[in-house]
């Protein structure tokens, strides 16, 4: 009973607490920076209208009934026009720096709670890529993301010869919960789904296709009255989504329902306005990318950065001086 007991605590500790590579968790870093941008600039449109105190919904709601009891958000706390424009410049500043890794745990902090700030202002207007991008905020604010392919690095490593193009090991608990996470999100997408009558039926996709108001770009006429075609991209989804679920910790399956989430989200994003829903979890999926992948670029491309530097060294060396 102790051996197995022993044996299991071993197993838990490997899985949550041994070193890994930094490269996955930077490139998400990258990824997420670039949607929370994205994400703030498509804001900017309607900052005043949904959010301000002037708007549609002059005050923060009662979140304690809404979201959860004890719920906060700091723009109930000081509710002028300025204080919105203040957190929605904070955030793209903090975002920016994010993206270059510049104080990274810092800005990441103080993304996540801009997010937080703006999003439980009015949770009416949300949807679940909004709640999404708040919850990898978090993970990003905890995880070593600014340990590689950041200025961070840079400034740590400019005196001591260290390469910059390089991914330090770290322990890899937050890596893990980023992949917890994404199959918790197709687990529940499933659960949801196969409790569905349209989904058992097959029709599903076939009505998602039929809301007018949240198409994007149009499809063949063939493909929105097919229902063999309905049959199947309903079937194919909750195949995909129970695959995304369990059977991506399977190192032979993972690479090939990886791209066939890629391809749903993509198809979703194609076909129906769904915000940033797809491309934060397609930024998720970077957090099962085999380290090894992103090292071999890494080393490509320093490889050849220093090729070049060589070729310009004995070009400059013959040059003539200047007159």
């Amino acid at each position: 009973m102790r051996d197995t007991l022993g044996g299991g605590v071993a197993v838990w500790d490997r899985f949550w607490f041994t070193p890994q590579s930094t490269a996955p968790l930077a490139v998400l870093r990258v990824a997420f920076a670039l949607i929370v941008l994205g994400w703030t600039v498509s804001l900017s449109t309607g900052l005043y209208t949904f959010l301000s105190p002037h708007g549609l919904l002059p005050q923060q709601p009662n979140l304690s009934q809404i979201v959860y009891p004890g719920a906060w958000g700091f723009l109930g706390t000081f509710t002028s026009q300025g204080a919105l424009l203040a957190t929605y410049i904070v955030l793209l500043v903090a975002a920016f720096l994010l993206l270059i890794g510049l104080g990274t745990r810092a800005a990441a902090v103080v993304v996540f709670l801009c997010l937080l700030a703006l999003e439980r202002r009015d949770p009416w207007v949300l949807n679940s890529g909004d709640i999404l991008i708040r919850v990898l905020a978090f993970y990003v604010m905890l995880a070593p993301t600014g340990a590689a392919l950041s200025v961070d690095r840079w400034l740590r490593v400019r005196r001591s010869g260290e390469p910059w193009l390089a991914f330090p090991l770290r322990s890899g608990w937050t890596l893990r919960l980023l992949q917890v996470q994404l199959s918790l999100v197709y687990i529940s997408a499933f659960w949801d789904k196969t409790g569905g009558e349209t989904w058992r039926a097959g029709t599903a996709v076939s009505y998602a296709f039929r809301i007018g108001d949240l198409h994007r770009f149009p499809l063949p006429h063939w493909l929105l009255t097919s229902p063999d075609a309905s049959t199947l991209m309903t079937y194919g989804t909750l195949v995909i989504e129970f695959g995304l679920g369990f059977l991506v910790w399977n190192r032979i399956l993972r690479p090939w329902l990886l791209l066939l989430g890629i391809a749903l989200h993509l198809g979703i994003d194609y076909t129906t306005r769904v915000g940033f829903f797809s491309y934060a979890v397609i930024a998720l999926y970077l957090a099962f990318v085999p380290p090894e992948r992103i090292e071999q670029l890494a080393a490509a491309i320093r490889g050849r950065l220093a090729r070049g530097v060589a070729a310009e060294a004995p070009a400059a060396a013959g040059a003539p001086e200047p007159l």
